[in-house]
């Protein structure tokens, strides 16, 4: 079954990093240019990889329960930490959205680098 056009459109148009990834086994199943940038790892790294090899280990286990949490009680934007390849620690501002890709239930997901806003308010 194709993919959603217009999720994919939004994904390929958006100068903010974006990916979708596959609800049941948490694999990313599309990502755009900016998140290639931003991330450092190339569009087949992160086609092999899951979100959870994007997160510090101690953050594996909340991000896991957050994936299984009632869906309804979720906030529009969440704060996460995210790694690049060089092992880069970031800390990001997530929205996503429940959608279909190749007929399987997925998520679209932006993630804005807030890490020098978050560095800020520490410093004040």
């Amino acid at each position: 079954m194709p993919q959603d056009p217009m999720t994919a459109e939004t994904l390929n148009r958006s100068s903010v990093p974006m990916w979708i990834f596959d609800i049941r086994t948490l694999r990313f199943l599309a990502v755009n240019d900016a998140a290639v940038r931003q991330y450092g790892y190339s569009r087949e790294e992160f086609l092999a990889m899951t979100i959870l090899d994007i997160r510090p280990g101690e953050d594996v286990v909340p991000l896991l329960r957050e994936e299984v949490r009632d869906r309804k009680h979720r906030s529009d934007k969440e704060r996460w930490r995210h790694l690049r390849k060089d092992g880069t620690l970031i800390e990001v501002e997530i929205t996503s959205r429940h959608t279909t890709f190749n007929g399987s239930p997925a998520e679209i997901v932006t993630a804005v680098d807030v890490t020098s806003s978050a560095a800020d308010k520490s410093s004040q």
